[in-house]
């Protein structure tokens, strides 16, 4: 597998995370998480909104009458300057080609001056080849900006994953916290310095993984 950061210039604004240009030259962050075809030229993506609350609240407040007939949106306040949006896009071209691809969506954002940055996982480099080359064909020129080998380091061990997600589910992570290591430790079978050293190994590789570090 092989993890990969793709850049192309956008040839119309029909694309999920470009579903308010404004937004993105406002300084907003748009971020599609997930996305999947749901026909030849349509599809649905799961897009977070982050940005200033109050800028966030004006650019999002009448968002049902700017969007246009090509897509719908459903929007989901988290917080404060943070929302998830289900979009429903009727004129998408792009989300065929990444399933013909053989490629996955980590993430996909829109970029001041018409930019989209796509990170994706790869089987191999004849996919993303495939990617590039579809691109190429509706007249988009994509950008490799950078592909390597998934490190294997950086997944979770079996361990890391179970105590991660005990400690997440029973709120020590909650603010305030629900639960402190002292009371994980009988449902984790472990001492509390193991466990310790079992949650920050597993938070460290997934920092590392998110910000792009080794």
């Amino acid at each position: 597998m092989r993890r990969v950061i793709l850049s192309y210039n956008m040839v119309n604004e029909h694309i999920c995370t470009n579903m308010l240009p404004e937004l993105v030259e406002a300084g907003i962050s748009v971020e599609a998480l997930r996305c999947a075809p749901t026909g030849p030229r349509s599809g649905h993506a799961l897009v977070r909104i982050q940005g200033p609350p109050e800028v966030l609240e004006r650019e999002l407040a009448d968002i049902d009458q700017r969007v246009g007939k090509w897509c719908s949106v459903q929007l989901c306040k988290i917080a404060p300057g943070d929302y998830m949006a289900h979009v429903s896009n009727h004129d998408c071209a792009l989300c065929h080609l990444m399933q013909d691809s053989g490629c996955f969506v980590e993430s996909a954002s829109a970029k001041p001056g018409g930019i989209v940055v796509w990170n994706l996982i790869s089987p191999d480099v004849d996919a993303v080849n495939r990617l590039v080359e579809s691109l190429k064909d509706t007249g988009r020129i994509a950008r490799v900006q950078s592909t390597h080998d998934r490190d294997s380091r950086k997944a979770l061990t079996y361990h890391q994953m179970r105590n991660l997600q005990l400690a997440f589910e029973q709120g020590y992570y909650d603010i305030p916290q629900r639960t402190t290591l002292e009371q994980l430790v009988p449902m984790a079978g472990c001492s509390k310095s193991t466990l310790n050293v079992i949650l920050r190994r597993a938070e460290r590789k997934l920092l590392a993984d998110y910000l792009g570090r080794s």
